[in-house]
């Protein structure tokens, strides 16, 4: 009898601890999982169950695993944030299967992505045939993002400037350079410098700014002023 009331306990605290520990790493559905995420949970749910099961070993040994499990979940996904680098390391990057109606082949193979997945995915998106997307990405949980013609606003998918970096990788594939780049933020009156993230769109290049940071439109503004009330603009 004691070792039922023993095992209730132990599966109300642990029922308990991870969801406290699931709140603690944050939010997100279970398609968006990232393998980092997965592996995270396989191990505390394998711990969990060890622990539930085996009367004999005092519940702390999992309290702290688990504990362990959390502060490296939440290091490694600081990292991330910080390292674009790291951060496709650990979850890995979008695949390009369809390409303005083309479909890449080489990039199925190389992610084992089946033409009746494909087809699936895009019925699922209701789209009948391939020369009506624009693109295709496989993105990271497995999932099939699809931008039709009609509606889709881009003319390349992966942003050019991302975390306030420049994607060389990204330019080349498009043909240009990072001169031509600096010269498009230029025309909006931004420095490469001052973009968190830039997107190259039908209309030109779509930016957004670092927070924190001003604009050259601003800096202009505050000069024109310190002009006007004989003051040094800085």
């Amino acid at each position: 009898m004691q070792d039922i009331f023993v095992l209730i306990f132990r599966c109300i605290l642990f029922y308990l601890l991870i969801i406290i520990a699931l709140r603690v790493m944050g939010k997100r559905e279970v398609g968006e999982l990232s393998v980092l995420d997965i592996v995270i949970y396989f191990v505390m749910s394998e711990l969990l169950a060890l622990s539930i099961s085996d009367l004999s070993e005092p519940p702390y040994k999992a309290i702290i695993a688990i504990g362990v499990l959390v502060v490296l979940q939440l290091s490694v996904s600081l990292v991330c944030i910080k390292s674009k680098r790291i951060r496709d390391f650990f979850e890995g990057k979008p695949a390009l299967i369809i390409d303005q109606g083309k479909l890449n082949q080489k990039t199925m193979l190389k992610q084992r992505y089946t033409i009746d997945d494909l087809m699936y995915q895009l019925r699922s998106a209701g789209v009948s045939t391939v020369d009506e997307v624009q693109f295709a990405l496989l993105e990271n949980s497995g999932t099939l993002t699809v931008l039709t013609k009609k509606e889709c606003s881009l003319k390349y998918p992966f942003p050019l400037i991302s975390d306030g970096k420049v994607q060389k990788k990204h330019l080349d594939e498009i043909g240009k350079n990072e001169q031509w780049l600096i010269q498009e933020c230029r025309k909006q009156e931004k420095k490469t410098s001052e973009v968190f993230l830039a997107l190259w769109a039908k209309t030109g290049l779509f930016l957004i700014e670092k927070e924190g940071k001003t604009s050259l439109s601003m800096k202009k503004c505050r000069c024109q002023r310190g002009k006007n009330h004989g003051n040094r603009c800085s």
